[in-house]
Protein backbone atom coordinates (compact mmCIF):
# COMPACT_ATOMS: atom_id res chain seq x y z
CA UNK A 1 0.00 0.00 0.00
CA UNK A 2 1.48 3.39 -0.75
CA UNK A 3 1.03 6.00 1.06
CA UNK A 4 -1.42 8.77 -0.29
CA UNK A 5 -0.47 12.29 0.40
CA UNK A 6 -3.65 14.84 1.88
CA UNK A 7 -4.13 17.66 -0.48
CA UNK A 8 -5.96 20.80 0.92
CA UNK A 9 -6.38 22.07 -2.50
CA UNK A 10 -8.22 19.68 -4.10
CA UNK A 11 -11.27 19.64 -1.46
CA UNK A 12 -10.61 23.56 -1.87
CA UNK A 13 -11.05 22.96 -5.65
CA UNK A 14 -14.44 21.30 -4.46
CA UNK A 15 -15.53 24.30 -3.04
CA UNK A 16 -15.55 26.21 -5.91
CA UNK A 17 -17.62 23.23 -7.33
CA UNK A 18 -20.20 23.06 -5.45
CA UNK A 19 -20.74 27.08 -4.57
CA UNK A 20 -20.58 27.06 -8.33
CA UNK A 21 -23.30 25.03 -8.72
CA UNK A 22 -25.30 26.45 -5.75
CA UNK A 23 -24.89 29.83 -7.33
CA UNK A 24 -26.10 28.95 -10.39
CA UNK A 25 -29.11 27.80 -8.79
CA UNK A 26 -29.56 30.66 -7.03
CA UNK A 27 -29.67 32.75 -10.33
CA UNK A 28 -26.36 34.70 -8.86
CA UNK A 29 -23.75 33.16 -12.24
CA UNK A 30 -25.17 32.20 -15.62
CA UNK A 31 -22.31 29.14 -15.52
CA UNK A 32 -22.19 27.91 -12.11
CA UNK A 33 -23.33 24.13 -13.65
CA UNK A 34 -20.13 23.88 -14.68
CA UNK A 35 -19.35 22.95 -11.33
CA UNK A 36 -20.36 19.53 -11.89
CA UNK A 37 -17.65 19.02 -14.59
CA UNK A 38 -15.36 20.04 -12.16
CA UNK A 39 -16.23 17.31 -9.85
CA UNK A 40 -16.09 14.74 -12.92
CA UNK A 41 -12.54 15.42 -13.40
CA UNK A 42 -11.62 15.52 -9.47
CA UNK A 43 -13.21 11.99 -9.03
CA UNK A 44 -11.48 10.52 -12.26
CA UNK A 45 -8.27 11.77 -10.33
CA UNK A 46 -8.62 10.73 -6.97
CA UNK A 47 -10.13 7.12 -8.08
CA UNK A 48 -7.67 7.12 -10.60
CA UNK A 49 -4.90 7.97 -8.79
CA UNK A 50 -5.64 5.09 -5.90
CA UNK A 51 -6.04 2.54 -7.92
CA UNK A 52 -2.63 3.45 -10.23
CA UNK A 53 -0.96 3.28 -6.84
CA UNK A 54 -2.25 0.09 -5.31
CA UNK A 55 -3.92 -2.06 -7.68
CA UNK A 56 -1.20 -4.73 -7.10
CA UNK A 57 -1.91 -4.94 -3.18
CA UNK A 58 -4.03 -7.74 -1.57
CA UNK A 59 -7.35 -7.26 -1.12
CA UNK A 60 -7.45 -3.50 -3.05
CA UNK A 61 -10.86 -3.55 -4.30
CA UNK A 62 -12.69 -5.33 -1.59
CA UNK A 63 -10.96 -2.12 0.50
CA UNK A 64 -12.05 -0.18 -2.12
CA UNK A 65 -15.62 -0.59 -2.42
CA UNK A 66 -15.44 -0.47 1.00
CA UNK A 67 -14.07 2.71 1.30
CA UNK A 68 -17.37 4.13 -1.34
CA UNK A 69 -19.70 2.81 0.92
CA UNK A 70 -18.26 4.49 3.99
CA UNK A 71 -17.80 7.53 2.23
CA UNK A 72 -21.26 7.68 0.30
CA UNK A 73 -24.12 6.09 2.51
CA UNK A 74 -24.01 7.87 5.29
CA UNK A 75 -24.70 11.01 4.09
CA UNK A 76 -27.32 9.63 1.02
CA UNK A 77 -29.31 7.83 4.14
CA UNK A 78 -29.96 11.13 5.99
CA UNK A 79 -30.27 12.88 3.33
CA UNK A 80 -32.84 10.59 1.79
CA UNK A 81 -34.71 10.05 4.84
CA UNK A 82 -34.93 14.01 5.19
CA UNK A 83 -36.42 14.52 2.07
CA UNK A 84 -39.02 12.11 2.89
CA UNK A 85 -40.09 13.43 5.97
CA UNK A 86 -39.95 16.50 4.87
CA UNK A 87 -42.36 15.77 1.71
CA UNK A 88 -44.91 14.86 3.74
CA UNK A 89 -45.29 18.65 4.75
CA UNK A 90 -44.14 20.71 2.34
CA UNK A 91 -44.66 19.04 -1.17
CA UNK A 92 -47.99 18.67 -3.07
CA UNK A 93 -49.30 15.26 -3.69
CA UNK A 94 -48.16 15.11 -7.67
CA UNK A 95 -45.01 16.73 -6.47
CA UNK A 96 -44.30 13.46 -3.57
CA UNK A 97 -44.91 10.71 -6.55
CA UNK A 98 -42.13 12.37 -8.36
CA UNK A 99 -40.05 13.19 -5.61
CA UNK A 100 -40.58 9.11 -4.96
CA UNK A 101 -38.90 8.39 -8.14
CA UNK A 102 -36.10 10.80 -7.51
CA UNK A 103 -35.76 8.98 -4.00
CA UNK A 104 -35.77 5.50 -5.99
CA UNK A 105 -32.87 7.36 -8.55
CA UNK A 106 -30.49 8.47 -5.95
CA UNK A 107 -30.77 5.29 -3.84
CA UNK A 108 -29.85 3.07 -7.00
CA UNK A 109 -27.50 5.48 -8.54
CA UNK A 110 -29.68 5.98 -11.52
CA UNK A 111 -30.80 9.50 -11.03
CA UNK A 112 -29.19 10.17 -14.49
CA UNK A 113 -31.16 7.75 -16.72
CA UNK A 114 -34.42 8.82 -14.04
CA UNK A 115 -34.23 12.52 -15.22
CA UNK A 116 -33.17 11.53 -18.84
CA UNK A 117 -36.52 10.54 -19.54
CA UNK A 118 -38.46 13.59 -17.59
CA UNK A 119 -36.85 16.58 -18.52
CA UNK A 120 -33.60 18.36 -19.49
CA UNK A 121 -31.50 19.71 -16.40
CA UNK A 122 -32.38 23.49 -18.02
CA UNK A 123 -35.72 23.25 -17.96
CA UNK A 124 -38.08 25.22 -15.09
CA UNK A 125 -39.44 21.29 -14.35
CA UNK A 126 -36.39 19.95 -13.60
CA UNK A 127 -35.10 23.16 -11.53
CA UNK A 128 -37.98 22.36 -9.21
CA UNK A 129 -36.97 18.83 -9.30
CA UNK A 130 -35.84 18.57 -4.82
CA UNK A 131 -32.78 15.93 -5.94
CA UNK A 132 -31.65 16.51 -9.07
CA UNK A 133 -28.51 17.23 -8.34
CA UNK A 134 -28.03 13.14 -7.57
CA UNK A 135 -27.36 12.73 -11.56
CA UNK A 136 -23.98 13.20 -10.83
CA UNK A 137 -23.32 10.77 -8.25
CA UNK A 138 -24.92 8.58 -10.14
CA UNK A 139 -22.76 9.06 -13.19
CA UNK A 140 -19.86 8.85 -10.87
CA UNK A 141 -20.94 5.61 -9.03
CA UNK A 142 -21.74 4.36 -12.29
CA UNK A 143 -17.70 5.08 -13.43
CA UNK A 144 -16.41 3.72 -10.03
CA UNK A 145 -18.50 0.19 -10.73
CA UNK A 146 -16.93 -0.14 -13.93
CA UNK A 147 -13.48 1.16 -13.77
CA UNK A 148 -11.67 -0.46 -11.14
CA UNK A 149 -11.93 -3.86 -12.87
CA UNK A 150 -11.42 -2.39 -16.24
CA UNK A 151 -8.17 -0.52 -15.40
CA UNK A 152 -6.75 -3.29 -13.11
CA UNK A 153 -7.45 -5.71 -16.10
CA UNK A 154 -5.50 -3.55 -18.62
CA UNK A 155 -2.53 -3.10 -15.93
CA UNK A 156 -2.47 -7.10 -15.83
CA UNK A 157 -2.62 -7.42 -19.20
CA UNK A 158 0.57 -4.73 -19.68
CA UNK A 159 -1.51 -2.49 -22.14
CA UNK A 160 -0.37 1.13 -22.41
CA UNK A 161 -2.81 2.73 -19.67
CA UNK A 162 -2.04 6.23 -21.04
CA UNK A 163 -3.27 4.99 -24.47
CA UNK A 164 -6.19 3.30 -23.48
CA UNK A 165 -7.02 6.31 -21.50
CA UNK A 166 -6.51 8.55 -24.73
CA UNK A 167 -8.80 6.38 -26.99
CA UNK A 168 -11.58 6.50 -24.39
CA UNK A 169 -11.40 9.69 -23.37
CA UNK A 170 -11.43 11.31 -27.46
CA UNK A 171 -14.35 8.30 -27.94
CA UNK A 172 -16.39 9.83 -25.30
CA UNK A 173 -15.92 13.21 -26.42
CA UNK A 174 -16.58 11.96 -29.54
CA UNK A 175 -20.34 11.09 -28.91
CA UNK A 176 -20.73 14.14 -26.74
CA UNK A 177 -20.40 16.39 -29.69
CA UNK A 178 -21.82 14.04 -32.15
CA UNK A 179 -24.97 14.17 -30.06
CA UNK A 180 -25.43 17.58 -28.38
CA UNK A 181 -27.39 18.69 -31.00
CA UNK A 182 -29.52 16.13 -32.07
CA UNK A 183 -30.22 14.56 -28.30
CA UNK A 184 -29.00 17.48 -25.26
CA UNK A 185 -30.94 15.73 -22.92
CA UNK A 186 -29.33 11.95 -23.91
CA UNK A 187 -25.74 13.91 -23.95
CA UNK A 188 -26.02 15.74 -20.60
CA UNK A 189 -26.99 12.48 -18.33
CA UNK A 190 -25.72 9.41 -20.42
CA UNK A 191 -22.54 8.67 -18.93
CA UNK A 192 -21.17 7.54 -22.04
CA UNK A 193 -20.85 10.77 -23.16
CA UNK A 194 -19.74 12.40 -19.61
CA UNK A 195 -16.69 9.24 -19.21
CA UNK A 196 -14.04 11.77 -21.05
CA UNK A 197 -14.45 14.55 -17.95
CA UNK A 198 -14.02 11.53 -15.32
CA UNK A 199 -11.07 10.50 -17.67
CA UNK A 200 -9.36 13.69 -18.11
CA UNK A 201 -8.87 13.39 -14.52
CA UNK A 202 -7.44 9.97 -14.96
CA UNK A 203 -4.90 11.29 -17.30
CA UNK A 204 -3.82 13.96 -15.02
CA UNK A 205 -3.13 10.62 -12.27
CA UNK A 206 -1.27 8.74 -14.84
CA UNK A 207 0.61 11.82 -15.75
CA UNK A 208 2.05 12.53 -13.04
CA UNK A 209 3.61 9.53 -11.83
CA UNK A 210 5.53 9.93 -14.82
CA UNK A 211 6.24 13.68 -14.52
CA UNK A 212 5.68 16.83 -13.49
CA UNK A 213 4.31 20.38 -14.92
CA UNK A 214 7.34 22.41 -15.48
CA UNK A 215 5.57 25.91 -14.81
CA UNK A 216 3.25 25.07 -12.00
CA UNK A 217 2.12 28.59 -11.41
CA UNK A 218 1.53 29.64 -14.95
CA UNK A 219 -0.84 26.00 -14.98
CA UNK A 220 -2.71 27.05 -11.71
CA UNK A 221 -3.52 30.23 -12.88
CA UNK A 222 -4.58 29.43 -16.54
CA UNK A 223 -6.84 26.81 -15.09
CA UNK A 224 -8.06 28.71 -12.88
CA UNK A 225 -9.24 31.79 -14.93
CA UNK A 226 -10.67 29.14 -17.49
CA UNK A 227 -12.80 28.04 -14.79
CA UNK A 228 -14.18 31.36 -13.67
CA UNK A 229 -14.26 32.33 -17.37
CA UNK A 230 -16.60 29.79 -18.04
CA UNK A 231 -18.98 30.10 -14.71
CA UNK A 232 -18.93 34.22 -15.50
CA UNK A 233 -19.55 33.66 -19.22
CA UNK A 234 -21.54 30.44 -19.95
CA UNK A 235 -25.28 30.22 -19.44
CA UNK A 236 -27.92 27.82 -19.94
CA UNK A 237 -29.09 28.63 -23.28
CA UNK A 238 -25.94 27.07 -24.76
CA UNK A 239 -25.18 24.06 -25.98
CA UNK A 240 -24.16 21.49 -23.14
CA UNK A 241 -22.04 20.07 -22.62
CA UNK A 242 -20.24 20.00 -26.22
CA UNK A 243 -17.00 21.29 -26.84
CA UNK A 244 -17.74 24.29 -24.27
CA UNK A 245 -17.45 21.83 -21.56
CA UNK A 246 -13.58 21.10 -22.68
CA UNK A 247 -12.74 25.14 -20.57
CA UNK A 248 -13.25 23.94 -17.39
CA UNK A 249 -12.73 20.19 -17.71
CA UNK A 250 -8.99 21.59 -18.46
CA UNK A 251 -9.22 24.04 -16.41
CA UNK A 252 -9.54 21.62 -13.53
CA UNK A 253 -6.71 19.39 -14.77
CA UNK A 254 -4.53 22.28 -15.02
CA UNK A 255 -5.19 23.08 -11.46
CA UNK A 256 -4.98 19.39 -9.84
CA UNK A 257 -2.06 18.42 -12.36
CA UNK A 258 0.00 22.00 -11.10
CA UNK A 259 0.18 20.54 -7.65
CA UNK A 260 -0.75 21.78 -4.26
CA UNK A 261 2.12 24.21 -3.74
CA UNK A 262 1.00 26.04 -7.09
CA UNK A 263 0.11 29.46 -6.52
CA UNK A 264 -3.58 29.51 -6.67
CA UNK A 265 -3.63 25.98 -5.21
CA UNK A 266 -1.47 27.38 -2.19
CA UNK A 267 -2.98 30.85 -1.45
CA UNK A 268 -6.17 30.29 -2.53
CA UNK A 269 -7.76 26.59 -2.74
CA UNK A 270 -6.52 25.33 0.51
CA UNK A 271 -7.46 28.07 2.76
CA UNK A 272 -9.62 26.28 5.73
CA UNK A 273 -13.27 27.95 4.76
CA UNK A 274 -12.74 26.19 1.38
CA UNK A 275 -11.63 23.47 2.57
CA UNK A 276 -14.71 23.12 5.07
CA UNK A 277 -16.92 23.45 2.41
CA UNK A 278 -15.58 21.03 -0.04
CA UNK A 279 -15.54 17.99 2.91
CA UNK A 280 -18.94 18.66 3.08
CA UNK A 281 -19.73 18.99 -0.63
CA UNK A 282 -21.20 15.59 -1.05
CA UNK A 283 -24.77 16.47 1.07
CA UNK A 284 -25.01 19.92 0.56
CA UNK A 285 -25.73 19.76 -3.00
CA UNK A 286 -29.04 17.53 -2.64
CA UNK A 287 -30.01 19.11 0.54
CA UNK A 288 -29.79 22.33 -1.15
CA UNK A 289 -31.58 21.54 -3.92
CA UNK A 290 -34.84 20.31 -1.52
CA UNK A 291 -34.61 23.00 0.62
CA UNK A 292 -34.77 25.39 -2.58
CA UNK A 293 -37.80 23.38 -3.43
CA UNK A 294 -39.52 23.20 -0.96
CA UNK A 295 -39.22 27.56 -0.27
CA UNK A 296 -41.03 27.24 -3.43
CA UNK A 297 -43.31 25.15 -2.97
CA UNK A 298 -44.55 27.04 0.28
CA UNK A 299 -44.70 30.27 -1.40
CA UNK A 300 -46.56 29.52 -3.81
CA UNK A 301 -48.74 27.72 -1.75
Amino acid sequence: MHHHPYRADIDGLRAVAVLAVVAFHAGWVGGGFVGVDVFFVISGYLISRMIFLDWSAPGFVGRFYAGRIRRIFPALIVVLSACIGLGQFVLLPTELKGLGKQIFGGATFLSNFVLAREADYFDVAADLKPLLHLWSLGIEEQFYLIWPAFIIFAMRRRWSVGHVILVLALSSLALNVAFIQSRPVFTFYWPLTRLWELLAGAAVARFELAAKVRNPTAASIVGALLILAAVCTFHRSMEYPGWLAIVPVVGTALLIASGGAATVNRLLLSRQPLVFIGLISYPLLPSTGFFSHASRSCSLG
